[in-house]
């Protein structure tokens, strides 16, 4: 481990033991298993709390793979069920959306009766982030919850460096986003669009591609792959394929970003 990561990970361990016990939001991404991680590497699992917000707007996989995680560490576990698709102001779909879900799930979580008594929530933002058009944080700020990955200046490209030096399974994995994210801003969000975009995302990671996106504008589904998949899914028979799978589940307007995404 470089030196430099070293001290940071014995700070993220020093700020973990000043608040004795923690709450994580979880989401099984990079940075939250991180956190979970060193949360109960430091503390011990008895000590550290995953909070994890189950919907539909999460691909089953996800869900999946948070349950494994946090049995695999043996820290506290909370699954708490939201309803996205009940909030108007969710559904409306405006600029705020993501603002206003962060802060209603975490409200959420801080109303069990754990924080009551002296349990700190933290959040797995990181460096990199405070650097994105991210309308979340500004929840994070106003519930006085901890972001110790982005205080330290941890970035995302350490993070999965030290994940895969202490052998996580999350170090590689592709970042990922509530289903919400793929419906273009000010369409009213359904239950339908967001079946939609799950059947059709886990349609193209059977094909083989992984790390894709979906994109729903007024009736239009824009494929976005990996930049290196690009020359695979290019190939007019492989998307000519695809195209065909999309208008079985209701989708006949089909384009590919030809940008590809990094990550």
């Amino acid at each position: 481990m470089e030196f430099s990561l070293s001290r940071k990970y014995r700070e993220l361990q020093e700020i973990l033991l000043q608040h004795r016990k923690v709450a994580v939001a979880f989401s099984g991404g990079v940075d939250s298993s991180f956190l979970l991680y060193a949360a109960c590497a430091t503390l011990g699992p008895s000590l550290v709390h995953a909070f994890h917000a189950k919907s539909e707007l999460l691909p089953p996989l996800e869900t999946e793979r948070v349950e494994r995680i946090v049995q695999e560490r043996g820290c506290v576990s909370h699954l708490i069920e939201i309803k996205p698709l009940a909030w108007p102001e969710f559904v409306a779909n405006g600029s705020d959306r993501c603002y206003l879900c962060k802060k209603n799930i975490y409200q959420k979580f801080l109303a069990d009766p754990v924080f009551t008594k002296g349990l700190v929530l933290c959040d797995g933002t990181n460096h990199d982030d405070l650097t994105q058009d991210r309308p979340g944080l500004m929840a994070v700020a106003e519930l006085n919850v901890q972001t110790p990955l982005a205080d330290l200046g941890f970035t995302k490209k350490e993070i999965r460096l030290l994940s895969r030096e202490f052998a996580l399974s999350t170090w590689d994995v592709q970042a990922s986003s509530c289903l919400a994210t793929r419906i273009s801003q000010r369409e009213p969000i359904t239950r339908e669009k967001i079946l939609l975009v799950a059947q059709s995302e886990a349609l193209l990671r059977k094909t083989g591609f992984m790390g894709v996106r979906v994109r729903l504008c007024q009736g239009v589904a824009t494929i976005e792959v990996l930049h290196k998949d690009l020359d695979k899914i290019n190939k007019k028979h492989v998307f000519s394929a695809i195209k065909q799978d999309f208008m079985s589940l209701g989708l006949p307007q089909v384009v590919l970003d030809p940008r590809g995404r990094l990550q």
